[in-house]
């Protein structure tokens, strides 16, 4: 649970799935961040950051109902309810999948054909940047060694993300990264444009 003290107010927050590391990093950085002392505001702040890389977020403050203790609680929902379908990771056994290569220090060491469209420059153009050279500023992860240490942990990292291609124009992408995938201290990442 991410959590933020401002002047006696303590507010938590639980993200869904609870899997999904990338949101929860998110949530943690954005509840930080929070100035304002209305939990359904700060609800509402959250919800509009997530938004473009999260489309179906949900925050809400948790009922008095549903808690135990005096802490407020923010539920942030990725799909917009505790409930969804479970995520089917098929698709990144296709060898037409965009797939990615990053070393230790997070820097892509091989991009195929497919990432390279979905990127928007050549392969060797991929090559040689870093892991969130193509995200969106604004929709990145402040922290990117908290992902980092959530890859180490889980071995793998399921979720989304907004992609700045090199004409400027951009995508939501689906993401799947596994740790060592291709090998020690060489992680594969898959990707998809949500349609």
């Amino acid at each position: 649970m991410s959590q933020s003290h401002r002047a006696g107010l303590k507010v938590g927050a639980h993200s869904f799935p609870s899997d999904d590391a990338v949101l929860a990093e998110h949530v943690r950085e954005l509840l930080g961040r929070e100035r304002r002392r209305d939990p359904s505001r700060i609800a509402a702040g959250i919800e509009a950051r997530l938004r473009a890389v999260y489309p179906n977020v949900r925050a809400s403050v948790r009922s008095d109902v549903a808690g135990f203790g005096g802490d407020t609680v923010i539920y942030v929902f990725r799909e917009g309810s505790p409930s969804h379908a479970p995520a089917l990771t098929s698709w990144i056994e296709d060898p037409a999948t965009a797939r990615v290569v990053t070393d230790a220090t997070g820097m892509y060491v091989e991009a195929n054909d497919a990432a390279a469209r979905l990127f928007g420059p050549a392969a060797g153009s991929v090559v040689g940047t870093t892991a969130g050279t193509f995200t969106r500023p604004d929709a990145r992860v402040d922290d990117a060694n908290a992902v980092w240490a959530a890859l180490d942990r889980t071995q793998q990292l399921h979720s989304f993300a907004l992609l700045r291609r090199q004409d400027g124009s951009e995508t939501r992408v689906e993401f799947v990264t596994l740790k060592d995938g291709d090998g020690p201290g060489r992680n594969v990442t898959y990707l998809r444009e949500c349609r």
